[in-house]
């Protein structure tokens, strides 16, 4: 962020890109919301496109009136992204908390690893990218903190587990004890994108991709599908070329070139990403002391309603709504490029009630699919 001291000439000039302007007004209407009125039309606002450098998204100066920069190759970049509006929304309330709040950086967690407010950023925070969970629920509370910083934390701040998450019954498992295909589900063998085989009664996968890949099978019963709660889980372990790679647990839409996953992925260095494959980075980062930095990881996402509950090594770990709209009953692992991954004891579950039997799929019948992952990671500083 720049503090320059000379001023426009016109202290009112009203210069907003008609990219940008839809924010500015929503901006307004928040603050109105909250009983806090602006004019900008008349008392003067300026945001414009420019090639910032130092990878920076967007940057206020304090002149007169207040002119805000935005990055025009990373708007541009989000732009394409499922979660454009939202992303976009954030960048603009962020500079606009800068020039018009007053609100400096504020890089405070809360007990849960969120960020408490979308003003975090400059200098970063043990390396944490400032990527920012704003959705739903969260954004709501993020523009209440941007304009009352006095506002108490959401209960999903917390870090015990207010949902009763109990009562699945596991429909599907693979012990991958065997090279028999009600063990795998997988199909074995040495492919041109992968080689797939058991290895101590694990399943093991290496990886011939370039890029990161999630490696999904479609379950042939509709019961089993993400649109319903359910739990998902293995345990997993990885190695590979960075400690910062990312692998892990996927589930999603089946098989056509536009459909999205949803994904939880950890590293090496004891961190957790929840994210979706349609957006721009994954939602947030968070440190995990349950994750181990070698050897397997049990991983375990369970969907309650419109809630996705995460948790690592039986350990509740966090708690955001999923991004998914439609059906599909794909469910996978997510391996680095060129890595290796070794999968054991997989299940899906759903709740008792459901009018299916313990074991009742029959893996026979699974399909095998690949997604190549390309989305970029970190969002950029403000």
């Amino acid at each position: 962020m720049g503090l320059f001291l000379n001023a426009c000439k016109d202290v009112n000039e009203y210069r907003i890109d008609p990219a940008f302007d839809v924010y500015v007004q929503r901006f307004e209407e928040e603050a109105a919301k909250r009983n806090q009125a602006f004019h900008f039309e008349t008392d003067g606002l300026i945001v414009e496109f420019a090639n910032l450098k130092d990878d920076q998204a967007g940057l206020c100066h304090f002149e007169h009136p207040i002119r805000i920069e935005v990055d025009r190759t990373y708007w541009q970049k989000i732009s394409n992204t499922a979660g454009a509006d939202a992303m976009k929304e954030n960048l603009i309330f962020h500079e606009m908390g800068h020039g018009i709040l007053g609100r400096k950086h504020l890089n405070d967690v809360f007990e849960n690893g969120d960020w408490k407010s979308m003003m975090c950023g400059g200098t970063k925070v043990n390396n944490r990218p400032w990527n920012i969970n704003y959705r739903r629920q969260r954004r709501i509370y993020y523009i209440d903190e941007l304009f009352n910083q006095s506002i108490s934390a959401p209960p999903y701040t917390t870090t015990q587990l207010l949902q009763d998450t109990t009562g699945f019954v596991n429909v599907m498992t693979l012990s991958f004890d065997s090279n028999k295909k009600t063990d795998t589900g997988w199909n074995l063998g040495d492919f041109s994108t992968h080689t797939m085989l058991i290895d101590n009664k694990r399943l093991k996968c290496v990886s011939k991709y370039t890029t990161s890949s999630a490696l999904l099978l479609t379950v042939q019963n509709q019961a089993v599908d993400f649109r319903n709660d359910f739990s998902f889980e293995f345990n997993i372990e990885c190695q590979s070329n960075s400690a910062s790679d990312k692998y892990g647990l996927t589930f999603g839409i089946n098989n056509t070139t536009n459909d999205t996953i949803e994904y939880f992925k950890i590293d090496r260095q004891q961190n957790m990403f929840m994210g979706n494959s349609g957006w721009y980075g994954f939602y947030t980062q968070l440190r995990r002391n349950e994750l181990k930095p070698s050897g397997n990881n049990k991983l375990k996402i369970i969907r309650v309603g419109a809630s996705l509950y995460y948790f690592i090594n039986n350990v509740y770990a966090y708690q955001t709504e999923i991004e998914l709209q439609g059906s599909g009953t794909n469910f996978g692992f997510i391996i680095p490029a060129r890595a290796t991954i070794w999968l054991d004891a997989m299940k899906i579950g759903l709740k008792g009630n459901a009018k299916l039997s313990p074991q009742t799929i029959d893996v026979r019948n699974l399909k095998f699919s690949i997604k190549a992952l390309e989305n970029s990671d970190q969002l950029r500083a403000n």
